[in-house]
């Protein structure tokens, strides 16, 4: 069932139907049982059926939409809005016609807004994400003079490409994409700084789960969870609306508390103008 307790953020679940998504215990096999409980305080279940860990190689079309029809007979037993993951604008459009509500981008919306004339088209939420590069060489050495400023411009960009589109504003969520393309610095740097991009006027998705930016001496992305809540408790003060996550039970149980502090001390959120 949807989150209803806890008023800020909105939690999206992960969802790999993948079998080389970079966390291991977030894998799906569409053919097995799968523990939709684990999934009842989200809000938004995001479903993805190509990797893009840093390193990722792309997969073609017609295996990401194999994957996505092998999947499409679960569908019916969520009540969660419900996100497709892809950079595919074919793909997208054919998950919204079989059960999806949502599209959730790396690629911001397309290179001349492909994506966005899908979103435009079935009047849906859509995320635009900030990556630099492409998975397969994100993570080579990335740079920026600020990283800030070249977030807000690009997404300054895409809001005006997705206004001459036709997409309405209460349809957009900004994703800054930790780890795409980004530095420990830069991440951190982002989290710090998430206040930037509200002045936007959106609502901000922040996906930061069990990345390596949160890694204690090489542990690895097991070993992450409590780097991980600490960090999201940390933008959900700064002022994440959405947050993107692999520990659903987790993080739903920690933002609850989170929650009420935050209340108790007079400092919450204005809640966000979502579409979902």
């Amino acid at each position: 069932m949807p989150n209803s307790v806890c008023s800020i953020p909105k939690i999206m679940g992960i969802m790999n139907v993948t079998p080389d998504s970079f966390y291991a215990r977030s894998r799906i096999d569409a053919k097995q049982s799968i523990n939709y409980t684990q999934y009842q305080h989200a809000d938004i279940v995001d479903i993805g059926f190509e990797s893009s860990r840093p390193g990722a190689n792309p997969i073609s079309e017609k295996v990401e939409l194999n994957r996505l029809f092998e999947f499409c007979g679960n569908l019916e037993n969520f009540e969660q809005t419900l996100s497709i993951d892809t950079y595919k604008p074919n793909v997208a459009k054919i998950a919204l016609e079989n059960g999806f509500n949502m599209i959730n981008d790396i690629m911001g919306g397309g290179k001349n807004g492909e994506m966005l004339e899908i979103a435009s088209l079935f009047e849906c939420p859509i995320v635009l994400m900030h990556m630099k590069g492409n998975p397969a060489i994100m993570q080579n050495r990335p740079f920026y003079d600020d990283v800030m400023d070249e977030l807000l411009l690009f997404f300054e960009n895409k809001l005006e490409l997705a206004k001459e589109i036709g997409v309405n504003d209460n349809q957009i969520i900004l994703d800054p994409g930790i780890g795409f393309g980004k530095n420990i610095t830069d991440n951190d740097m982002i989290v710090n700084r998430i206040n930037q991009l509200k002045k936007l006027g959106f609502p901000i998705l922040i996906g930061l789960s069990r990345k390596s930016f949160l890694s204690i001496n090489e542990d690895g992305a097991e070993d992450r969870l409590p780097a991980t809540l600490g960090v999201t408790a940390l933008a959900v003060q700064n002022g994440a609306d959405i947050i993107r996550t692999h520990d659903v039970e987790d993080t739903y149980r920690m933002l609850c508390v989170l929650s009420r502090i935050l209340e108790n001390n007079n400092i919450k959120n204005e809640p966000a103008n979502y579409a979902i």
